[in-house]
């Protein structure tokens, strides 16, 4: 008998805001993290992390999502460190219009 494992999916996985450690986290096997730092009207988005099991399977980019459309809710500036983030940036720059974003990559 064959059986195909499942595919893994994002649509169920839950985002929350640690606002205590200022970080977007996901609860997979482990955790997969984007870090910012919010200082009044602006968040910097630092660094995602995203287990190597998980990479490339659409955890990292619902991590910029929900950080990005945090940042729409909350009417922040956004100043982006993170080269993966600005990738998801610019491929997504229609949805985000509205956010002064500054890329701030070294």
């Amino acid at each position: 008998m064959l059986t195909r494992a499942r595919a893994f999916s994002t649509q169920a996985l839950k985002v929350v805001n640690n606002v205590a450690r200022q970080q977007f986290v996901i609860t997979l096997r482990t955790e997969a993290i984007l870090s910012y730092e919010e200082k009044g009207k602006v968040i910097t988005l630092i660094h995602t992390d995203v287990p190597a099991e998980f990479q490339g399977k659409g955890v990292g980019k619902l991590l910029g999502q929900h950080a990005f459309d945090y940042a729409l809710r909350q009417k922040l500036d956004v100043i982006c460190k993170c080269h993966f983030l600005a990738k998801f940036y610019q491929d997504n720059i229609k949805n985000y219009k509205s956010l002064n974003v500054k890329l701030d990559l070294d």
